[in-house]
């Protein structure tokens, strides 16, 4: 095959192919990790039951939202960290200060001393770990990415590496699979309540709380937004409350499938099994002595 010449006598260069693209996320923790390597800024969009927002700072993980975690508000008043009249005074502090770059809500919680702010970032760390632990629970169905996106106003700084989002997502998962020793699906939906005879002194406060919140309605979900707990402890307590068998319920009730068949009475059987017709009688009018002589139709003549 001969390479072009150019003017100059000098063979001309072929022209070097086009890169491959690279191929597409095989999951979300594989778009993360290719979003990071982008340093890309904004939101990957989740839809799933019920899915969820992951929020990024040039590739780190700042919030995630997801209605089967509580946010990092539900978890500071509803745990007693912040009570809701500083919540409020806080939030309406915030508003009026307007777009200033210094005055976040961040800011404003600490500033009015409602909360320390190392504990404040502790709190928002674990939201994004809890919410990725429960969106992980259902498969995602899908993602879209969105550069322009406004994050929550609790976030984490700087922000999460996806790598290790998803290695203790694993974890979580793994640890609670091999407690609870059924898949993750059936400890989710579970109500439980206390069990007959229980001894709370033997018990970590936390798992007290649980338990007195298991009233025999609340999945473990709405126990952690009723606390403003995770829904990993959550879970992870009653797993261990079973195992100590401090806690029961009722298996779920499956419906009884309509009988449709004919009931065949016990006439129209016979002995082997086969089914029959009933036998009818008529009488012979032309019987000996003009009287009506009873026969049987389909009587073996033998």
């Amino acid at each position: 095959m001969s390479v072009p010449a150019s003017a100059s006598g000098v063979a001309a260069p072929a022209h070097a192919a086009a890169p491959a693209p690279s191929p597409a996320p095989r999951n979300v923790p594989a778009l993360l990790v290719k979003l990071l390597a982008e340093d890309f800024t904004g939101a990957v969009e989740v839809s799933g039951s019920p899915g969820g927002t992951i929020h990024l700072r040039r590739g780190l993980v700042i919030a995630v939202d997801t209605p089967n975690a509580p946010s990092v508000e539900t978890l500071l008043i509803r745990s007693g960290r912040i009570d809701e009249a500083g919540w409020a005074a806080a939030v309406t502090q915030r508003a009026t200060a307007g777009e200033a770059a210094d005055v976040d809500l961040n800011a404003v919680l600490t500033g009015r001393g409602l909360i320390g702010h190392g504990e404040l970032e502790a709190v928002c760390i674990a939201a994004v770990y809890d919410a990725a632990f429960a969106m992980a629970l259902s498969p995602a169905e899908g993602w879209t990415v969105h550069e322009a996106a406004v994050p929550p106003e609790l976030v984490t700084c700087p922000g999460e590496s996806p790598r290790a989002l998803a290695e203790e997502t694993t974890r979580r998962i793994n640890a609670l699979t091999q407690a609870w020793g059924a898949p993750l699906a059936e400890l989710a939906a579970v109500r439980c309540r206390p069990a007959a005879r229980i001894d709370p002194g033997a018990l970590s406060t936390r798992q007290q709380a649980v338990l007195l919140a298991a009233n025999g309605r609340r999945t473990p979900r709405d126990i952690a937004f009723f606390l403003g707990c995770g829904v990993f402890p959550a879970m992870q307590d009653i797993a261990r409350l079973r195992a100590r068998r401090l806690v029961e319920w009722e298996a779920p009730r499956t419906a009884a499938l309509p009988i449709t068949a004919r009931v065949t009475t016990p006439a129209e059987v016979q002995a082997g099994g086969t089914h029959i017709l009933p036998r009818r009688t008529r009488r012979d009018r032309h019987g000996e002595n003009g009287a009506g002589s009873e026969t049987t139709e389909g009587k073996d003549s033998s």
